[in-house]
C-alpha cells in the first residue's frame, strides 16, 4: 500500500503560542480522486481553494465534518516553545522528524506545498543534507506543488489547522475529526 500512497504536507504556525505544526495526510492512490472530488465540493462560489486560515469557525466545522469518511491517516509534528525569531529552525526540526516518520512507514513520495523559490530551495537543501547523512533513504522523492493545481494539499492545510488549534487548547475540532493520528511533539526553543 505504501508504494501506492503519497504524503501531502503543509504547515500551520501560531507564533503567539510558540507553535509550529507540520502535518502530512497519507493518500492512497486509489482514493486520490475521491478526496479531490470531496474537497472541490466544499468550495464556495468563486473560492479558488480551501485555505484554513481564511475560513470562519462555522465553516471550519462543516469542512471537518465533511472529511470524516473514510477516516484520514495523518502523521504530524508539533513544535512547541518556538521563539518567533526561530521559525526556520522550528520548520527544519519538524521536517527532519516528519520525513523520518514517513520513511519508517515506507512512504517514499512526499508532496509539499510550494512556499516560493527561496523557501522551497531551503527545504530541498535540507532533504539533500538528510540524504547525505543517511537519515533519509535515497528512494524518498520530495516535490513541491501549488495548492491551486493540487487539491490534495488542502487536506494537510486543514489538518495542520485543526492540530494547531488543539495544541493551543481549542480541542473541539480535533474531537470531531475521524482520523488515524500519529502526532510527535518536540521542543523548538
Amino acid at each position: 500500500m505504501n508504494s501506492e500512497s503519497r504524503a501531502y504536507v503543509d504547515e500551520s504556525m501560531r507564533v503567539g503560542a510558540g507553535l509550529y505544526v507540520l502535518a502530512s495526510v497519507i493518500v492512497p492512490s486509489r482514493r486520490a480522486d475521491m478526496y479531490r472530488t470531496a474537497l472541490r465540493a466544499l468550495l464556495l462560489s468563486k473560492q479558488p481553494r480551501l485555505h484554513w486560515r481564511d475560513e470562519k469557525p462555522k465553516r471550519r466545522h462543516e469542512i471537518v465534518h465533511a472529511l470524516t469518511e473514510p477516516p484520514l491517516e495523518v502523521i504530524a509534528v508539533v513544535g512547541t516553545d518556538m521563539p518567533s525569531s526561530k521559525q526556520k529552525r522550528a520548520r527544519r526540526k519538524c521536517i527532519d522528524r516528519l520525513y523520518w516518520r514517513l520513511s519508517q512507514r515506507g512512504l517514499y513520495h512526499v508532496v509539499m506545498e510550494r512556499r516560493g523559490p527561496a523557501n522551497d530551495r531551503e527545504d530541498l537543501d535540507m532533504v539533500n543534507a538528510l540524504r547525505a547523512q543517511n537519515v533519509l533513504p535515497d528512494e524518498m522523492r520530495v516535490e513541491w506543488c501549488d495548492p491551486l493545481s493540487e487539491e490534495l494539499l488542502w487536506l494537510p492545510d486543514i489538518l495542520a489547522g485543526v492540530i494547531a488549534s488543539a495544541a493551543a487548547g481549542e480541542a473541539d475540532l480535533m474531537t470531531a475529526l475521524r482520523a488515524e493520528l500519529v502526532i510527535d511533539r518536540l521542543c523548538c526553543d
